[in-house]
């Protein structure tokens, strides 16, 4: 620091010399002037304070009384400047030192300060005599127009000649003569204009006659305020010459600039703050077309970016109201090419692996969506060719939900978070704003970090717009939600804004900016547009003489506009060239924005072909830019692109799009054509249908197929209304006969019909044009897909039998005739047949086997769906159906429907209750073996829940029970993605019944099934209701015995509509539940009554037996200690322990505390004390072990209750305590009461005769 030190050389140079010596140095005219503003600035500060002190006369405003402080570096050039460091006033001694020179090319800021150098302290100097009457005398006018002299010399160089003829300036009567020199002849000298308007408006303050008094300044604190403008924007305010393009003067907006929204600017990057720290933020942006809502949005988004965050936006227009759901799916994938594009390969992998985990290894499901996601991942393997499916269709607006959930959870986290931006969502539909709702209610902890921004138009939406639902939903779900709203900005910051875009100062914008405010009310898109167009009138010009700009206040107060910006925007459009005008017709016509390949057809057409030079005449007019990647010709406001549409005649505006639409096509014809030009050219021909009809069959047919590609391309975006409106027109315009004319338009068209309306939850519509197919169609195979479709779709409506019989016929027609029963004799035969079959089987052997041919996958592909049936209709021939696809895999060849059939095969081996354990454990061997081969070898999303509810069934008798439970979620999110709404649910209930026994949470569980009911409400599957009623049941009994948690009678009557669709299944279910409820509430005799019908049916699921043989056990002591049913429940004991301890040796997880607990019911009841005592024990740690909560306080009120047969009351009431302590965790209500009832009954001193067993509630 020392060393540095004494390599400056500080020196004051009286401001006179410092002038002249700045004229010999080796800077440029820019580097001088903004050195002179800046001595100029200090002294003016200096100026202000020292009329506070003392009067001031002539002698103290001029050159002499100033001095400029400088610092050099020793060894500099003498032609260098030196740094400016400070300028003192003499006579006062006030000194002002300069932070941040600007000589180093950054703004100063001048700090009063006294000579010792303390900042921002003036002390007064001790001047003797001091007059307060002269002090009085000096106006402060005065004091400007002398400084304005000085400022002359400053920016003059002190030429000699300028200075003899100052000599009189300092007289009132020669004051008028001065002022001719100022402007003219320091613009002659290089001074930028407003400099010379400064100084010439300084020196016209001693006048009493000038053209424009309001421009003079009237005290020092004004001159201050315009020096330092011109530091802080030399470039606009200094130095303006560079606004000049083509030869004109441009209005110089800043760009990037929002003038009176700091406040709003703040609040959007706190909120963004807030997303980063990991919380999923709202916000919604209101206000008028021009409010600045979009520019306010785009303030945020450079954060996002540069914070490694990616950017999702897209502008909603009103011709796009429809296609809303697909132009936000696209957006996402847009998304997807960010995501690639913008992150390191370290992150990808993670975010891959995230992905991987929810759709599968190669992301099949979430490519359909998305397809932008196979970036990501490289191409699947697979055996052989798989005959297609139309199951990847059959996705809907769950699925879309439920894949943007997930794919938002796996993309978005605190270094890398989303911001989604849609703006004008008053053109948004409900469909689309419920996607929003449901990518950002994710209730997962930490699900993801988005940053929602959502913008309309506040007098465009009605109260019950969708909008405010999404609001309310989201506040609904804790998602922190906040409202921006929008007015005009106020009369200052317009003030500022038009001082900038005009580079003049603001004292004298001030009128302008108050009459525009007054006509615009603060809009910001009006006010500019305004601007604009006064410029275009000639009512604001720029003189180049003066190298300013000028206007008459009172002119442009009498301007007559209407308060609607499209107004102004209209006038000048209709002003324009007719080429022009087309080119502004033809690009509203597609909305807010429409690609450069669309523009470049339109060029080849006779119609258009002078369009891109209009095009780019609207481009250089700043109606519309070209932006992105694939370019888009976008109109710069969404007012603009209204203004444009108007042009073209309300009664003509169909045939105009139609127009549009057939050039497009015509030229097109033959190409092929991407999703979203196929969309766009029939957007536009739609428009006009009517007319369609009336033109040849051969115009209609071509038509009717690109409306045909247009569905498809809709519905493989899962925009099923949008895709349904395409079909329709394509139904509309198939002429008569066109079955014959053309079969496969036909055919197509219908089935894809069927598709859209089946995934809309349109089950009339959709069967009947599948009626039509099977009515029309000339062969099977035409038929098959849908066939397939339909048997689906009787399966969800529970038409099992009438299921049944259409595989069954499909099949016959096929060649594979199935019997129409098998009965159990048969049955055993075909299981022992199987048996040898697989028993060898290996991945190995299985891959050396040939592809199976195209028929052969076509039966099996019926015989599996034929599986899903029987498995609800008819479970007899289960067996038969497996073992038939597993001989014609070994016959024909291996497919992926080979694999799901030993799957089957599995089911069947480890649930037939008759086979010996040496089955089962086959069974699990191939059913690993072929989920193997699935997961390694196979695309099978659009079976993926349906295999995975089989194998749950499988993995139930060797898994955690609460793993299962995890994995029939999983199976509900496939089903949900794929669209195969049957097996979600069925997955779904599968997770509430697996929950149950694992004994989680009843009060989170309760929640979870109505959630499920809603959704499975909204989908009308009464199957899936039926059953997840049932459990619900369950659930509020053992909460509180359905008290306050027993649900409505809406849900109850619902939850029983349709009982006697598949009446087997239904009450077997039904008997389980009832022994689990009586059982709990401990109704003995009837928990007794239920287990013996169910276990009387052999065919009953073996799960199910199991764990009724583990309540009709325990259950059956107490029955001995009451002397009822001896007999028979003496022998209970011994079937229930021998099933409980072949199941424990598949899973010790599940079943070792119920085999322990089971034993120390019967050594309480033979007497053993010890062994009892011992085996309890061994029975709460098992159950603590394998997380079973409730057969742990089980487990302890057993023990509880052998302590009381005992006499040991103490001990028990230890037992009771843990026992009631678990029974609070499960969330039971009823067993803490009933628990906390013996205890009371123990410390009242009852004792003496208590229950001694589980006790009723």
């Amino acid at each position: 620091m020392g060393d540095d030190n004494n390599q400056i050389r500080v020196a004051e140079v009286p401001l006179r010399k410092w002038l002249q010596a700045e004229a010999k140095t080796n800077l440029n005219d820019k580097r001088i002037i903004i050195r002179k503003t800046t001595v100029a600035y200090a002294a003016a500060v200096l100026l202000q304070e020292a009329i506070t002190i003392a009067p001031l006369s002539a002698n103290k405003i001029s050159l002499d009384n100033f001095i400029v402080r400088t610092k050099k570096q020793q060894d500099s050039s003498s032609l260098e400047a030196d740094n400016i460091a400070g300028v003192d006033m003499i006579s006062e001694k006030l000194s002002s030192t300069i932070i941040d020179p600007l000589n180093k090319g950054e703004p100063p800021s001048c700090d009063i300060e006294e000579e010792a150098g303390k900042k921002m302290v003036v002390v007064l100097s001790s001047l003797p005599g001091r007059n307060a009457l002269a002090f009085e005398q000096i106006k402060e006018r005065t004091i400007c127009h002398l400084f304005g002299i000085l400022l002359y010399q400053v920016y003059s160089n002190l030429d000699p000649f300028l200075e003899k003829n100052l000599e009189g300036l300092y007289g009132d009567n020669t004051a008028k003569e001065g002022l001719r020199l100022t402007y003219s002849t320091l613009r002659e000298l290089g001074s930028p204009p407003n400099i010379c308007m400064l100084v010439q408006n300084l020196a016209e303050c001693k006048c009493d006659n000038f053209p424009c008094p309001h421009n003079t300044y009237t005290s020092l604190n004004e001159v201050g305020d315009d020096l330092q403008l011109l530091l802080l924007k030399p470039d606009r305010y200094l130095f303006t010459s560079n606004a000049f393009e083509g030869g004109r003067q441009q209005i110089r907006l800043q760009k990037g600039k929002l003038y009176g929204r700091d406040h709003e600017i703040s609040l959007i990057t706190d909120a963004f703050s807030t997303v980063c720290a990991g919380k999923s933020v709202a916000l919604f942006v209101e206000g008028y077309s021009g409010s600045g809502k979009t520019r306010l949005v785009e303030t945020v988004m450079e954060r996002v970016n540069t914070s490694g965050g990616y950017v999702l936006a897209h502008k909603f227009d009103q011709l796009s109201r429809g296609g809303a759901l697909l132009q936000l799916i696209s957006a996402f994938d847009r998304l997807c090419v960010l995501i690639r594009t913008q992150t390191s390969p370290q992150d990808l992998h993670i975010i891959v692996n995230r992905l991987v985990e929810t759709f599968g290894k190669d992301l099949s499901m979430l490519k359909r969506l998305l397809p932008e996601v196979q970036g990501f991942v490289a191409p699947s393997k697979s055996f052989g060719k798989q005959v297609p499916t139309q199951d990847d269709t059959r996705m809907n607006l769950q699925s879309v939900c439920f894949i943007l959930q997930h794919f938002m959870r796996a993309v978005s986290s605190k270094p890398h978070p989303v911001m989604i931006f849609l703006d004008d969502l008053q053109w948004c539909n409900s469909m689309t704003l419920e996607v929003i709702q449901h990518v950002l209610c994710d209730e997962a902890p930490g699900a993801n970090c988005c940053f929602f921004i959502g913008s309309y138009r506040s007098n465009e939406v009605a109260s019950n717009h969708a909008v405010f639902r999404l609001v309310e939903a989201l506040e609904a779900s804790k998602i922190t939600t906040q409202k921006l709203t929008l007015d005009g900005v106020k009369r200052e910051d317009l003030h500022a804004l038009i001082s900038d875009a005009l580079c003049i100062f603001p004292r004298l914008a001030r009128d302008l900016s108050t009459i525009i405010h007054e006509k615009t009310n603060g809009n910001p898109f009006f006010f500019l547009e305004f601007l604009r167009s006064l410029e275009d009138r000639g009512l604001l010009r720029y003189t180049v003489r003066l190298e300013r700009w000028e206007w008459d206040d009172d002119q442009i107060r009498l301007e007559r506009i209407t308060d609607n910006v499209l107004f102004l925007l209209s006038n000048k459009m209709n002003g324009m060239k007719m080429e022009v005008q087309m080119a502004l017709k033809v690009l509203s016509s597609f909305g807010i924005k429409v690609s450069e390949k669309i523009v470049t057809y339109l060029c080849t057409t006779s119609q258009f072909s002078n369009i891109l030079s209009g095009v780019e005449d609207a481009i250089s007019e700043g109606f519309v830019s070209r932006v992105g990647e694939p370019a888009c010709y976008a109109f710069v406001h969404d007012k603009v692109r209204e203004a444009a549409y108007s042009l073209i005649p309300d009664d003509g505006k169909d045939e105009f799009h139609s127009k549009v639409g057939e050039a497009i096509r015509s030229v097109s014809n033959g190409d092929s054509l991407d999703d979203t030009t196929v969309i766009t050219i029939a957007d536009q021909i739609n428009h006009n249908v009517s007319a369609l009809k009336q033109t040849s069959t051969s115009m209609r047919l071509e038509v009717a197929s690109l409306n045909h590609k247009a569905g498809l391309a809709a519905m493989s975006r899962s925009d099923y209304v949008t895709a349904s409106s395409y079909l329709s027109v394509s139904l509309q315009l198939l002429p008569d006969g066109h079955w014959q004319r053309s079969y496969s338009l036909s055919l197509d068209t219908f089935l894809a019909t069927a598709k859209v309306a089946y995934s809309s939850g349109d089950m009339d519509k959709s069967e009947a044009a599948l009626k039509i197919i099977f009515k029309e169609a000339t062969s099977l195979e035409d038929k098959l897909d849908a066939y397939d479709l339909y048997v689906n779709l009787l399966h969800s409506q529970e038409k099992g039998e009438e299921a049944h019989m259409t595989c069954q016929d499909v099949l016959a027609q096929l060649g594979e005739k199935i019997p129409e029963f098998v009965t159990p004799a048969e049955s055993k035969e075909i299981i022992e047949e199987t048996v040898l079959l697989v028993s060898n089987l290996s991945e190995e052997k299985l891959l050396k086997l040939k592809e199976a041919d195209e028929k052969s996958q076509l039966v099996m592909r019926f015989i599996i769906l034929m599986i899903v049936i029987s498995y609800f209709s008819k479970p007899e021939l289960l067996p038969y159906l497996n073992l038939r696809v597993t001989k014609l895999t070994m016959e024909n060849g291996l497919c992926k429907y080979s694999l799901v059939g030993l799957i089957g095969v599995s089911f069947v081996l480890c649930n037939v209750n008759t086979l010996p354990k040496e089955c089962a454990q086959l069974g699990f061997k191939i059913g690993a073996l072929g989920m193997s081969m699935l997961q390694s070898h196979c695309d099978y999303s659009d079976m993926k829940s349906r295999v995975n509810h089989g194998y749950n069934n499988v993995l139930q008798h060797t898994d955690p029970v609460q793993k299962c439970a995890e994995r029939a979620r999983k199976g509900f999110e496939f089903g949900i993605a794929s669209g195969d709404n049957v097996f979600a649910f069925l997955n779904a209930n599968g997770e509430i019944r697996y929950s149950i026994l694992a004994g989680a949470n009843l009060q989170d569980l309760l929640r979870d099934t109505d959630k499920y009911l809603a959704l499975v409400g909204h989908h009308g599957s009464t199957l899936s209701r039926t059953y997840m009623m049932i459990y619900r049941k369950t659930i509020s009994t053992l909460i509180d015995n359905g008290e306050y948690t027993g649900g409505t009678t809406e849900n109850k009557e619902k939850g029983t509509a349709n009982k006697t669709a598949y009446p087997d299944r239904l009450s077997e279910t039904l008997s389980f539940h009832k022994v689990l409820q009586s059982f709990w509430l401990g109704h003995h005799d009837r928990c007794h009554h239920h287990s013996e019908k169910l276990l009387e049916t052999q065919e009953s699921g073996k799960h199910h037996r199991l764990l009724t043989l583990f309540y009709h056990g325990l259950n059956s002591f107490v029955l001995l200690r009451k002397g009822k049913f001896t007999k028979k429940c003496a022998h209970v004991y011994k079937v229930a322990h021998r099933a409980l301890k072949e199941a424990e040796e598949l899973s010790r997880w599940n079943y070792r505390n119920k085999v322990y607990l089971l034993e120390a019911e019967k050594y309480s009841f033979q007497g053993y004390n010890k062994e009892a005592r011992t085996t309890y024990a061994a029975a709460i740690m098992a159950a603590r072990s394998s997380k079973f909560c409730h057969e742990q306080g089980l487990a302890s009120e057993c023990a509880a209750f052998h302590c009381m047969r005992v006499g040991e009351t103490e001990q028990a009431l230890k037992f009771f305590d843990q026992a009631r302590i678990c029974y609070n965790k499960w969330g039971s209500t009823a067993k803490v009461e009933s628990v906390s009832h013996e205890m009371d009954q123990i410390r009242r001193g009852r004792s003496e005769s208590p229950s001694k067993d589980l006790a009723v509630i």
